[in-house]
């Protein structure tokens, strides 16, 4: 008899944001069973340090999971069920851990957000079945914004910083003391001295009033977590979805997997030899030529940057394992 799946709710931290809710709300608004995590307060010390046991394995669990936080994602799920992990930031300073995991648990089958993160399991762990689903967003949530040429802001910068060359200076467009740098345009930024300013719903306007934004994956922005892994997030999908021109560097994955390259300028080979400056400022120059490139981002990531689309394919994926999910 085929395991039937249920999805675990992940915890919910009071005023925090935590992505991994997106793809649990996009299986359960697709009518696909789900159970309530059970996370008491007064275990959650022991639970993000203590790996428990299996003890046996009753019928399959979809948890989502980061391996920063493998033990308290699947404290008690490990103890009674089959898991399939739904995995995020595999980075390779984790995969000894991952791997250790997956084999004290004896699971069956992984999904990925990152396709090289996954390959290295898969290398290591040859009998596992593996999928890769790379992130996604609610599109819902992001409107198209306005025209470029009408927009106000002229460069926007959301979630993590980017150094860049300047005068042959290390900056960083998120380092209110580099103001200057860019004095003659409206900049705005959404993390200041370490702490984001906007509000989801503010930064969501901003984003449909900008004209340009700048996206690079960790593999550039921090090369010695990611050491040469470069995955799509959901920050390539929240820049095409209003329509923002974006600059800075494609994830090879988000290239495989719509076809064409949606960033505007040449993507850099290092985080040395790129003055972003000139790319911003050509592209304000010329902002109109870029209309018909964001409107074909927007009709892309409506079609294939949402979670329910990413869940889709997974029911697919797991039906095909012979896995039930079904509603």
């Amino acid at each position: 008899m085929k395991k039937k799946v249920k999805a675990v709710a992940p915890y919910i931290y009071k005023g925090v944001l935590n992505f991994k809710n997106k793809p649990f709300e996009a299986w359960r608004e697709m009518g696909l069973p789900t159970v309530k995590g059970w996370y008491p307060r007064v275990l959650h010390k022991l639970m993000f340090n203590v790996d428990v046991p299996t003890l046996w394995h009753g019928e399959a669990r979809l948890v989502f999971v980061q391996p920063v936080s493998l033990y308290f994602d699947t404290f008690f799920t490990a103890l009674t069920h089959e898991m399939i992990p739904f995995i995020w930031d595999c980075w390779p300073c984790y995969y000894d851990k991952t791997e250790k995991w997956l084999k004290r648990h004896n699971v069956k089958t992984a999904i990925f957000t990152a396709r090289q993160e996954m390959e290295e399991i898969k290398r290591r762990i040859p009998e596992l079945n593996v999928v890769w689903c790379p992130e996604a967003v609610d599109t819902s949530l992001y409107g198209e914004g306005k025209e470029l040429k009408d927009r106000s802001i002229d460069l926007l910068e959301f979630g993590r910083g980017i150094d860049f060359n300047v005068n042959d200076r290390k900056c960083n467009v998120n380092d209110h003391e580099n103001d200057a740098v860019f004095s003659k345009i409206k900049h705005v930024r959404t993390l200041v001295d370490g702490k984001f300013i906007y509000t989801e719903e503010q930064l969501r306007d901003a984003m449909g009033d900008a004209k340009v934004t700048i996206c690079l994956p960790r593999s550039v922005t921090h090369p010695d977590m990611a050491e040469g892994v470069e995955t799509l997030t959901q920050r390539y999908w929240e820049a095409m979805l209003p329509r923002m021109v974006i600059i800075g560097h494609s994830p090879q994955e988000l290239i495989d997997l719509i076809g064409y390259n949606p960033v505007a300028s040449p993507s850099p080979s290092s985080r040395g030899d790129v003055d972003y400056i000139d790319y911003v400022n050509y592209v304000l120059a010329h902002i109109e030529d870029y209309q018909e490139l964001v409107n074909k981002n927007r009709e892309t990531a409506l079609k294939m940057g949402d979670w329910k689309e990413r869940i889709g394919f997974c029911q697919k994926e797991l039906i095909l394992l012979g896995y039930n999910v079904k509603s």
